[in-house]
């Protein structure tokens, strides 16, 4: 399905509503709701700009992908998190397989992944925060 979609423009999920009212997607190989590898390589047809607070929470996002404990840290120990390991981040955008593969070592690893290379374009720019985003923050 990916393979199939990947170069389209962009298409729409049709859902069905439940009883109270929850939205589940009706296509159940690629969707949101869908595994780590799904969730990893959906993003929005449509980017938008990161500005200062999606910078913000770009990164918080990536420390809560890691996981392994950093989740449950502090929303500052998140962000220092991320900051000591930017190296590394770096490093899984640029070379995800013959780098030192740190974001496998994330409890989500293509999300983590994902996150990865947008906050490495982010930072490679002269200005992070007008950086058009198309990466979901998942809560």
């Amino acid at each position: 399905v990916a393979r199939r979609m990947k170069d389209e423009e962009g298409f729409y999920y049709p859902h069905n509503l439940d009883f109270r009212g929850r939205a589940y997607p009706m296509h159940p190989y690629l969707n949101h709701l869908g595994s780590d590898l799904c969730r990893g390589i959906l993003e929005f047809a449509e980017g938008r700009p990161l500005g200062k607070s999606g910078f913000h929470w770009l990164k918080i996002h990536i420390a809560n992908l890691y996981g392994g404990g950093v989740d449950k840290l502090s929303y500052d120990g998140r962000l220092t998190f991320v900051e000591n390991h930017l190296d590394d981040i770096f490093d899984s955008a640029d070379r995800p397989l013959e780098g030192s593969r740190w974001w496998l070592g994330a409890e989500d690893p293509f999300q983590c992944l994902a996150a990865c290379i947008n906050l490495s374009e982010a930072l490679r720019s002269s200005s992070p925060e007008t950086t058009i985003s198309h990466v979901p923050v998942h809560q």
